[in-house]
């Protein structure tokens, strides 16, 4: 079963309308911070996707620089084929965009 991976929780914001693309799973906390150095925050990423696949998706929130992060470490994990969560306001769903930086995979254009 797919994951989706959301990279950083927002108090308040409601992410189950994304369960229909795998199951929910937190990356970091709404309260996690990057104060000075990037490195704890990033070695907490890797043990959260230490097993990230093509089959799962990065729900990005948060923290900009977080989620930065998270994309880095995912796409190291797929050889840089990443599905990512979109969030459409008026359909108040999500929607899948996939990037294959390397172009090892489909063409979806």
């Amino acid at each position: 079963m797919s994951r989706v991976f959301i990279t950083q929780e927002m108090h308040g914001r409601n992410f189950l309308p994304a369960r229909h693309y795998g199951k929910l799973v937190a990356v970091l906390p709404d309260n996690a911070q990057i104060v000075i150095s990037a490195t704890p925050i990033l070695r907490k990423i890797q043990r959260a996707l230490y097993d990230y696949s093509k089959e799962d998706y990065l729900l990005l929130s948060g923290d900009p620089i977080i989620m930065g992060l998270c994309m880095m470490v995912a796409s190291d994990k797929t050889n840089g084929y990443l599905k990512m969560l979109k969030w459409e306001k008026r359909e108040k769903d999500y929607y899948e965009v996939v990037v294959d930086y390397y172009g090892k995979g489909e063409d979806n254009e």
